[in-house]
């Protein structure tokens, strides 16, 4: 009787965690898109989705003439959506989190903090659940080079294409298992940190726990920018280069401190 009630148990928390998961998840990205209808109605291109007009309006009260009315529609707060992530080649629409923490990745993908945001220079990267929480990117292991990846955020939509893992790497590859590698996807460890470190270009990294159900290691899929990126400037004048490029690494939480 025990052994049957035990293998109960463990049918009914496997149950949760691949149908109870994906349920909890579903509910939060309908309430992510509801809230986020703001960013498709507002942006057409890869552009700043605030109109001259409404930007003019707003005081300036953070550094570099910034405005906090209109960082907060670039920098999320806990629990909003930072931007939306359309993959068709694998059926993903999802909405992406501001953050790689747990509770961010029980209800969507999430962005890696200290990585630039989608659609500026560098390595923007996002990760997400192959197996639980509504498995957003249990599917991209199928990706291959030239599949379409669309990122719509408050800074305009933008456009990715996959490309292989040696156009990505190039010679750090060398050091990887040649069975680790396939047409679109390399297979690191969990410690491999340098797949989302700057390559000097503009590209969107996408991550995940490999194989599914478990977490030895990480499956990591790279698409390189093909529309224009974001001109920072335009975004956020009156700062240098090296402030341009740590601020979009930021979140406005850190801009308000500095402001004070």
């Amino acid at each position: 009787m025990l052994c049957a009630l035990g293998a109960l148990g463990v049918l009914a928390f496997a149950a949760w965690e691949l149908w109870g998961t994906g349920r909890k998840e579903a509910a939060v990205q309908q309430e992510l898109r509801t809230a986020f209808e703001f960013v498709e109605g507002s942006t057409t291109t890869s552009t700043p989705a605030v109109p001259d007009e409404v930007a003019a309006s707003v005081e300036p009260d953070l550094p570099g003439g910034i405005s906090a009315e209109l960082a907060r529609a670039r920098f999320p707060e806990d629990g909003d959506a930072l931007a939306r992530l359309e993959i068709p080649a694998i059926e993903l629409d999802k909405f992406v989190m501001r953050d790689v923490d747990r509770d961010s990745l029980q209800v969507g993908p999430g962005h890696y903090r200290g990585t630039p945001r989608p659609g500026f220079s560098g390595n923007s990267a996002i990760a997400g659940h192959r197996s639980t929480y509504g498995a957003p990117f249990k599917r991209v292991d199928e990706l291959a080079p030239g599949d379409a990846i669309t990122v719509h955020s408050a800074d305009g939509i933008f456009s990715f294409e996959v490309v292989s893992p040696a156009a990505a790497f190039g010679e750090r590859l060398d050091a990887i298992d040649p069975d680790k590698v396939s047409a679109g996807s390399v297979i690191v460890d969990p410690g491999d940190t340098w797949v989302v470190l700057d390559f000097g270009d503009a590209r969107l990294t996408l991550t995940a726990c490999h194989p599914e159900f478990t977490s030895r290691k990480r499956i990591v899929v790279v698409a390189e920018l093909v529309s224009e990126a974001v001109p920072m400037a335009a975004v956020f004048g009156g700062l240098d280069a090296d402030e341009l490029n740590e601020l979009v690494t930021e979140d406005l939480g850190v801009l308000e401190n500095s402001a004070s």
